[in-house]
């Protein structure tokens, strides 16, 4: 299992474990401020809540999957990646909102009574905290693999779609020419060696040698030849006695 495999479950737990707090603290907030009058809903709280359901439906069904199965869709990395960070920003929406109460509104948590307003003042604060602990685990996992795809596409490696698990993150650059040398051109290269070394064999015809040898001339077709009564160099053709009665 390569490095990366593990970086990736222990984020991606820690994520979780971000989601659980942040539904508990939402979860509680949204009860606190319907039972306490003159407090208003707060923003954070819902969208903690619908952060961390879809962060508990998803992250560890992708980290049970991917270790059941291989090839899933859902762990391929170009989802990895998307989804991911969608949760990340989801993440980061929910702590910036937190933040904003807690620093705005609450100010002091001691100035606030009764004493459920003090925890729910303690509480802003905590889902700011791991609101913002949440994005940094999804986002810098995404940040570390999206260094280690752009690394192996300039090495000709593309695992776009692959998972991390089957991406073979050590692989070293390709060679340029897979050709062994000096293999190209052998058959081309044989007929040439025979036609410069003849066989010691008398009479043999090296393949594809030019010109002929006499002995595997081929023999006359009569191409070429002088007419029929002609005789060759322009001697007079010989007479035969005809057949026929003279008249």
């Amino acid at each position: 299992m390569h490095w990366l495999s593990i970086v990736r479950i222990a984020f991606l737990s820690f994520a979780s474990l971000c989601a659980i707090i942040l539904l508990g603290l939402g979860a509680h907030a949204l009860a606190a401020t319907s039972n306490l009058s003159g407090l208003p809903t707060f923003a954070w709280s819902g969208l903690g809540v619908a952060t961390a359901v879809l962060a508990l439906c998803t992250i560890p069904a992708m980290i049970a999957i991917d270790l059941l199965r291989t090839g899933a869709f859902s762990s391929l990395i170009v989802v990895e990646l998307s989804w991911l960070s969608f949760i990340g920003i989801l993440f980061l929406a929910t702590g910036g909102s937190a933040a904003d109460r807690a620093a705005n509104f609450w100010v002091s948590c001691n100035t606030w009574s009764p004493q459920e307003a003090q925890n729910l003042c303690s509480e802003t604060s905590a889902a700011a905290a791991f609101g913002i602990l949440g994005w940094l685990a999804l986002w810098v996992y995404t940040g570390i693999l999206l260094v280690f795809l752009i690394i192996h596409a300039h090495r000709g490696h593309y695992v776009w779609r692959s998972t991390v698990k089957e991406a073979n993150f050590g692989a070293s650059v390709p060679p340029a020419n897979t050709t062994a040398p000096g293999t190209y051109g052998t058959e081309a290269k044989s007929y040439e060696a025979a036609s410069l070394n003849p066989p010691a064999v008398s009479g043999a015809q090296p393949p594809y040698a030019y010109p002929p040898s006499p002995a595997m001339s081929p023999t006359p077709t009569g191409y070429g030849q002088p007419p029929y009564g002609q005789s060759p160099l322009g001697a007079p053709a010989p007479t035969y006695p005809s057949a026929y009665p003279q008249v």
